[in-house]
């Protein structure tokens, strides 16, 4: 095989770190500052379910867990957030990012953004509060359950 070839297929088939969420069987832990301002997102997320604020949701991993969060992202997206377009949205648990663009489908396990762009943070807990309508947007800003750069 040639040296181009086997280079291309390295990096078709191998996917980088920073592109990996506990989905791709990587270990996530959600009090790694990740990304920053995720620690914070993610202690916040544990106190308000401790609080009894929003309701903790049963984990799921594995192909069943992307698929579940992966609904309610084009659930959250499809509801117009009150989110720029073009937005990075990262998943802190689950180490997922996705990019929102108004009008279009929500892009999920999308690399990292490089800079320049808006970051929402929040975890799947917080998402899935926000799709059942149990907690606003503005009031999980509020209480730092979403941390929006």
């Amino acid at each position: 095989m040639s040296y181009k070839l086997s280079m291309l297929l390295s990096l078709l088939i191998a996917s980088p770190a920073s592109w990996a969420c506990s989905y791709d069987g990587q270990f996530s832990n959600p009090f790694a500052e990740s990304y920053p301002g995720a620690l914070d997102v993610a202690i916040a997320t544990q106190q308000a379910v401790k609080n009894d604020v929003i309701m903790p949701t049963k984990v799921l991993t594995g192909t069943n867990g992307l698929r579940r969060v992966t609904w309610w992202l084009k659930v959250w997206g499809d509801s117009s957030p009150p989110i720029p377009s073009n937005s990075y949205i990262y998943l802190v648990d689950s180490q997922l990012w996705a990019q929102y663009k108004q009008g279009k489908a929500i892009a999920v396990h999308v690399a990292p953004p490089k800079g320049g762009v808006t970051v929402v943070q929040l975890t799947e807990t917080t998402l899935h509060s926000l799709i059942s309508e149990t907690l606003t947007f503005e009031h999980a800003l509020d209480i730092g359950l979403i941390l929006r750069t």
